[in-house]
């Protein structure tokens, strides 16, 4: 499991492969800037990501390469059984897109 902080009140507890399959779909897109996946290694190695460590910017471009690809994602797989892999990934995008849109 990684934990991707996106500040002191909102944290997404997901699996290496969902963020690893999430990241390289928005890369494939191009959404996401190349010169940003090395911040995906990192999560990696380290079990997640504060986004405070990256520049405001970036930490800005990021967020929405990865909220832009999960809307998309979400509604490609909007018909995948919950039960399935492509199920299990789409649930695990609209957590994160849940977050996103919660209060803080």
């Amino acid at each position: 499991m990684l934990s991707i902080r996106f500040d002191s009140k909102t944290e997404w507890w997901v699996s290496g492969g969902t963020f690893a399959r999430l990241f390289e779909a928005a890369l494939r897109d191009g959404i996401m800037p190349a010169h940003l996946e090395e911040w995906r290694h990192i999560a990696d190695a380290n079990g997640g990501l504060d986004l405070s460590q990256l520049a405001p910017a970036d930490a800005g471009v990021f967020v929405a390469a990865l909220r832009s690809t999960a809307e998309r994602e979400v509604q490609r797989l909007r018909d995948a059984s919950a039960t399935t892999p492509d199920g299990s990934y789409r649930i695990s995008l609209q957590k994160l897109l849940a977050l996103e849109q919660a209060p803080h």
